[in-house]
């Protein structure tokens, strides 16, 4: 059964409601107890949705279809000098569901993001809730694989783009523990790629443009957030 958009905001909102309710019980941990500076980890499971972008999530060029939703995660690793303020390192991997077709063939068997980011947050701490907003540079690859048959012989194994890109993310995160927090998180993920690409076997060839292209199509990463601090 695929994941959509709907039913994935409301698992993160029943989610949410629990967690809520768990952290107003009656706790031997209070809202000074909270560790909000140091080292902190975190990861983000959830969903992968297409945003249109040069391309549209559900065309593509001559043949007919559309960019579905797929699994999609998210790691970071970082440090919070502050309580208002987390610096660190993150990479994102999204896959989509591309179900396009040119006459009665596929034409792609998977399709994938890979992203990595420089990562800063800005925090709101309220009582034992974090409200962030991040703003992150840093470099990805869209990759779409081509199933073998008339596609790949024009198409070669896989087409890719791959470049600059820009990551905007709220998060709102409960701490359970002192150090240990669950939440919900959207990565808006939006790319600016010079390099588009083609690879066939052990060969790749990729064109340059003078300006920046944006890939076919951008990125939401959303899903249920949890990790602690250390």
């Amino acid at each position: 059964m695929r994941t959509t958009p709907v039913l994935a905001g409301i698992s993160v909102y029943s989610i949410l409601s629990a967690l809520a309710l768990a952290a107003l019980a009656p706790s031997s941990a209070s809202a000074a107890d909270v560790k909000r500076r140091g080292g902190q980890v975190e990861g983000t499971f959830g969903a992968s949705l297409c945003i249109p972008g040069k391309g549209d999530c559900k065309s593509a060029d001559d043949v007919s279809g559309k960019t579905g939703p797929s699994f999609g995660m998210g790691f970071l690793i970082g440090f919070r000098p502050i309580k208002y303020l987390l610096i660190g390192g993150a990479y994102n991997l999204g896959f989509f569901n591309p179900d396009y077709k040119d006459g009665a063939a596929d034409v792609y068997k998977s399709a994938y993001q890979n992203s990595v980011f420089g990562v800063v947050r800005a925090i709101i701490p309220i009582w034992r809730v974090d409200i962030g907003l991040e703003l992150a540079p840093g470099w990805s690859r869209q990759t779409f694989k081509v199933r073998e048959g008339l596609a790949s012989a024009f198409l070669g194994d896989k087409v890719y783009s791959q470049g600059f890109a820009l990551k905007t993310a709220p998060v709102v995160d409960i701490f359970i523990t002192r150090q240990f927090f669950v939440g919900a998180k959207v990565d808006f993920i939006f790319n600016f790629h010079k390099q588009v690409c083609s690879a066939s076997g052990s060969t790749s060839g990729c064109t340059t443009a003078d300006d920046n292209k944006q890939a076919s199509v951008h990125q939401t990463l959303v899903g249920v957030h949890l990790g602690g601090t250390f």
